[in-house]
């Protein structure tokens, strides 16, 4: 037994201040009680406990923590007194403290071992702090769960839960350690009249934890007490417990969304578990793409043989091959030491050693009858892994099975959702519709018997959006980049040939060149140059056979051609180098309007569900369709298409400004065009289940399809100049009144400086079918530096 005070709590925790008399005389009235009740030999043992404490009457009053080093015989007597006969002081966590507060002034050994093998900061030989403690629980809440319990007869209003977690600075790991508190010794005496608390005030639900506690504070403030007595605290090793219960709420709380998906915390918890600092542990959740095992980066990327593999360079298909032998006949694998024999038998085991592993084990983890996929156990360091080890984590393997099983559920999700947001119709925003109409389907084939058809899924009174963005002139650009790619081909072309003709003397290689020749004197003038196919077909079925027949067996023809034939490698080669730029470019610019797109859809969907539709030409168009009917359960307002079309004149100005931005970095200078139809009529659209795709329905519905189909390389009436420009958005639009809203608009962008003050109003040629139309036209503020993923979503359309 040992006499030291010690104060228990961290420096950043505090007990509210209160009147606190340390004596003896509860425990010497309980002691009194205790021998009347009995009539065994226990009485001669309370009976000289009771004599040794009256023999010293200051004590039953009050004595100071300076005054306990002077009565260790009276301590060891209430250890002694209040201990079972067969307790052993080096394992009993026991303590005496002050009355409410835990600073301890005597205690058995294992709990001061326990403390001195942490404590720091010593303030001078008999007293100490616990500096690297924390608490889980609150001691004022304990204070008060007494109070209330005692004179309000409320038995767990606050819990009476105090957990310490000490850090052990020998081996590195937390150990958390359950305080209980015993206050039979501790007299609570009000100093005044207790108030009448009606506590279904707080009992409501209103409140929180912390709420609650500042309004018992505030009515029963701890100075209106005097604790008298002493308290005795015991402490019990949970650290088990505590981390296996962690590892529960990580695996029910953890959003497996989030990008940091750190398993560092379940790795502390499972060290704690095996009371091991130099064990780590890694998951390689069982996830499979077509039958095929995949690792996924941003899951649980801590298997420690994928990073081995990596770190020596190994491919990704060579260990993926050989840890998914292991998933086809998952088995315990336990190898205590890497020996020199294993790493011959198993070349995993050869890789993990050139790691520094020095020893492994593997368990294969099940969600039921499903392998989920498997838990590592390894060290780099001579530590003896063996089955009792194993065997302290069943309690958390079932929690590791619901881990991974949460990972590989979440990895399919995200398959799902990619397949269903890039490559299907089915948006978030109808998915109900068709959830709908799914149930419908079963439901009645269930109560019929019988396959009916599937009913069909519509919206009607949709208000339509369309917008088209495409690469200016992409046409022109193509024939030529074309054209210049060909002229390259044939000055190559023309002196390979007559190289062959020197060399060999063959006749019919002059008509070749005479040919070739011809084609490069027409093809001089690239925008007026148009026979292309004509071209294609010389090459391709007169002059290429040709040259594959003349070098059989004939090296040093094969040599003369090598120049010719890698000119004309598409991948590589420089008869292809304009075209490679050109494409490069033009998919760098529609990529980053496609990625600007994405981001447009899901402010869309913040303000009021909308269904989305993109279409890849030489450029992007897309539909955006908005109403009552899509997301019935949100009352629709026309504010809502507003903020829409405002939304829409926003973004297309801010892909202006990216294409014109973007335009400066690219191999080949191609620039965008921006054009809106507004149409201010709703329409009715309808799935079409042949093409798995929305589109319009009814004859004056279709006029709206006809009309934005039509309108994308219209002139200005009476001109031979087209309505889109680079860096200029154009509205073409029908009602008058329908513009004056959107220029509305624009005046408001204009303020912004986000639109240029040159604003047009322009009437449109006939097309067919169509008449009447007019335009707005209005240049866009460019911006070199325009980068919209850095801007904040508020700012995103309307500039920095």
């Amino acid at each position: 037994m040992q006499n030291k005070i010690v104060h228990l709590l961290p420096e950043d925790v505090t007990v509210p201040e209160c009147k606190r008399i340390l004596n003896f005389k509860p425990f010497l009235e309980y002691i009194k009680k205790a021998k009347e009740r009995t009539n065994t030999h226990k009485q001669f043992f309370f009976s000289y406990i009771i004599e040794q404490f009256e023999l010293h009457p200051n004590l039953m009053v009050a004595v100071s923590l300076d005054e306990m080093k002077n009565h260790e015989p009276l301590m060891e007597l209430i250890y002694n007194s209040l201990s079972k006969m067969v307790d052993d002081e080096e394992l009993n966590y026991w303590s005496l403290s002050l009355p409410m507060k835990p600073t301890i002034f005597y205690g058995t050994n294992a709990f001061y071992n326990l403390i001195s093998s942490i404590a720091v900061n010593n303030i001078c030989p008999s007293v100490s702090s616990v500096g690297s403690v924390r608490l889980e629980g609150n001691p004022v809440e304990f204070v008060y769960a007494v109070i209330l319990e005692k004179y309000y007869g409320i038995p767990s209003y606050f819990s009476r839960d105090i957990v310490h977690a000490l850090e052990d600075k020998d081996t590195g790991l937390t150990r958390y350690f359950q305080a209980t508190p015993d206050t039979r010794f501790i007299d609570i005496l009000p100093e005044k009249k207790l108030p009448d608390i009606k506590f279904d005030i707080i009992q409501s639900g209103n409140y929180d934890k912390s709420e609650k506690l500042k309004w018992i504070q505030e009515k029963l403030p701890l100075d209106m007490f005097r604790f008298e007595g002493f308290g005795i605290t015991t402490l019990k090793d949970v650290s088990v417990k505590f981390a296996v219960e962690n590892i529960r709420n990580f695996t029910l709380n953890h959003n497996l969304n989030n990008t940091d998906n750190d398993f560092t915390n379940v790795i502390r918890w499972l060290k704690i578990i095996v009371e091991n600092n130099d064990i780590e542990f890694g998951l390689l959740p069982a996830l499979h793409v077509n039958n095929k095992l995949v690792f996924n980066d941003g899951l649980f990327a801590n298997s420690v043989l994928v990073h081995a593999a990596r770190e020596v360079g190994v491919e990704e298909s060579n260990y993926l091959l050989m840890i998914e032998k292991y998933f086809n006949n998952p088995k315990f694998l336990f190898f205590s030491e890497i020996t020199k024999e294993e790493k011959e038998k198993h070349e995993y085991l050869s890789l993990l050693a050139s790691f520094g592993i020095f020893s492994y084990a593997l368990i294969p983890v099940y969600f039921g009858k499903d392998m989920v996929g498997v838990l590592e156990i390894y060290s780099r360091k001579k530590v003896v892994l063996d089955e009792s080890l194993i065997v302290r984590l069943d309690p958390v393997i079932p929690l590791l099975s619901q881990l991974l099983k949460n990972g590989v559920n979440e990895f399919n999700e995200g398959i799902n959702k990619v397949i269903k947001n890039k490559f299907t119709s089915i948006q978030p925003s109808v998915q109900w519709k068709f959830n709908e109409v799914a149930w419908h389907y079963l439901r009645d084939k269930r109560l019929t018997k019988s396959d009916r058809e599937i009913e069909d899924i519509g919206f009607k009174n949709v208000y339509p959006l369309y917008g088209a963005i495409d690469i200016r002139n992409s046409t022109l650009e193509r024939n030529i980049a074309l054209n210049n790619d060909l002229q390259v081909q044939f000055e190559i072309l023309v002196k390979m040939l007559e190289k062959l003709k020197t060399n060999s003397g063959f006749g019919l290689i002059d008509e070749k060149i005479f040919v070739a020749k011809k084609w490069q004197r027409e093809m001089h003038d690239a925008e007026t140059f148009n026979q292309n196919i004509l071209v294609n077909e010389f090459l391709e079925t007169n002059l290429i056979p040709f040259l594959l027949d003349f070098k059989k067996g004939n090296a040093e023809a094969s040599a003369i051609m090598e120049e010719y034939f890698n000119a004309i490698n598409e991948e590589n080669g420089i008869a292809f180098n304009r075209r490679r730029l050109l494409e490069k470019s033009m998919s760098t610019v529609i990529s980053s309007v496609n990625n600007f797109l994405e981001k447009m859809q899901e402010d869309i969907q913040v303000a009021y569900p909308s269904y989305f539709e993109k279409f890849r030409t030489d450029g992007v168009e897309y539909d955006i369709y908005i109403g009552q009917s899509i997301a019935p359960g949100k009352p629709f307002s026309d504010i809502y298409l507003k903020n829409l079309r405002l939304l829409q004149l926003q973004s297309m100005a801010a892909i202006a400004k990216l294409s014109a931005a973007l335009s400066g970095t690219l191999p080949v200078n191609v620039q965008t065009t921006q054009l809106i139809f507004i149409h201010s009529q709703p329409i009715e659209i309808m799935f079409r289940k042949d093409e798995k795709r929305f589109d319009v329905e009814g004859s004056y519905n279709i006029r709206y399809h006809v009309v934005k189909k039509r309108i994308d390389k219209v002139l200005i009436k009476d001109t031979e100049e087209r309505l889109t420009q680079p860096d200029k958005i154009a509205l073409v639009y029908i009602n008058q009144q329908d513009a004056n809203e959107y220029i509305g608009y624009i005046e408001y962008l204009q303020e912004k400086n986000i639109l240029n003050n040159d604003l047009e109003e322009l009437e449109l040629e006939e097309l067919q079918a169509v008449n009447g139309l007019k335009a707005l036209r209005v240049g866009v503020v460019k911006d070199p530096h325009f980068l919209p993923a850095e801007i904040p979503l508020a700012e995103r359309y309307v500039g920095k």
